[in-house]
């Protein structure tokens, strides 16, 4: 790992990847973390970065915010090192907190107070949404993804890429980025580089979303069959969305946000919104459009974060009081 002893480390406030690199470089011991519920891009950033870490000598644990449990095909896959604990079992007071894309506190989920334990903080985040709220942060809202920033932060620690660390961002890049329909030439190029690397495009993709279980098929179908259309409710747009009941989420939980894919493509132009319930009377909202209106504007205003074209929040409440506020804030 490059750098050396008398290298400047910066103050409290927003970082550069070298600046990133030097806050990694002078800690004792790293707990790096992705937010509740981890996609691709969490769990790729998050096992990157920690693998990096792990190659260098410096102690490292990855977790993520409960207390739902980890997609177990992202940890099968991305995870060889054994780098990745349950959240009840990480480190309470690390030397160094790094947070990878979590745009705001309530995304550590049941690891948030370590915040407070914690000598320092670090997030490296991509959300046009991001609260400051760790000592010093790494945030683009331009980048494609998060692992394009974790990518930038390895070439200042002077990390080779190989197979491993390739398999962990690719699948943060691609899924992210849409299967590379967003994210322009930057993604494209950071793609190849990633495949030259090790990536196998083909076998990660299947190997991150795990065997499809064949009662899948019908509890897709059933959700996607109460899809419902409401014509100019978002800015003049259409809303299209679907609500899974607890029952499914908690059967097929790893799978159930894909679903909100098929409803953007029934959206065209509109909104689709994914209602999620998680537990009784609680909710997750995943919700897709074209960046009119803005959805990170709405999901912020709704307690969650985001994207303008994709977002997300969670509530509590009735389904029926929570399309209500949606509809509201789509109106704004």
């Amino acid at each position: 790992m490059t750098g050396g002893a008398h290298e400047t480390v910066p103050g409290p406030g927003p970082v550069d990847p070298a600046g990133a690199a030097a806050v990694l470089r002078r800690a004792r011991d790293v707990l790096v973390v992705g937010h509740v519920r981890p996609d691709a891009d969490a769990a790729g950033s998050a096992l990157a970065l920690a693998t990096a870490l792990h190659r260098a000598g410096i102690p490292v644990t990855v977790s993520f915010g409960g207390p739902d449990p980890v997609p177990a095909g992202l940890v099968d896959t991305l995870d060889p090192t054994g780098l990745v604990v349950a959240s009840v079992d990480a480190p309470r007071a690390p030397d160094l907190l790094v947070c990878c894309d979590i745009s705001s506190s309530p995304r550590l989920g049941d690891l948030e107070p370590v915040l407070d334990t914690s000598g320092s903080s670090l997030a490296v985040d991509h959300h046009a949404s991001f609260v400051a709220f760790t000592d010093r942060y790494l945030v683009d809202p331009g980048a494609p993804a998060t692992v394009t920033l974790v990518r930038a932060v390895l070439a200042e620690l002077g990390t080779p890429l190989d197979a491993v660390l390739a398999r962990s961002l690719f699948a943060g890049l691609y899924t992210d980025t849409g299967g590379f329909r967003r994210g322009g030439a930057e993604a494209l190029r950071m793609g190849a580089e990633l495949v030259d690397a090790g990536a196998e495009p083909a076998p990660l993709l299947r190997d991150i979303g795990g065997p499809v279980p064949f009662a899948w098929l019908a509890a897709q179908a059933t959700v996607l069959a109460g899809a419902h259309r409401e014509e100019g409710v978002a800015a003049g747009a259409d809303l299209v969305w679907a609500a899974v009941d607890v029952a499914t989420a908690t059967r097929f939980r790893d799978r159930t946000v894909a679903l909100v894919g098929p409803l953007q493509a029934a959206a065209g132009g509109g909104v689709a919104a994914l209602l999620t319930e998680t537990a009784p009377g609680e909710w997750s909202v995943s919700l897709r459009g074209n960046g009119s209106p803005d959805l990170s504007r709405v999901a912020t205003t709704l307690g969650g974060g985001g994207h303008t074209g994709a977002a997300g929040f969670e509530r509590s409440g009735t389904r029926d009081a929570l399309l209500e506020l949606l509809r509201a804030e789509l109106a704004r």
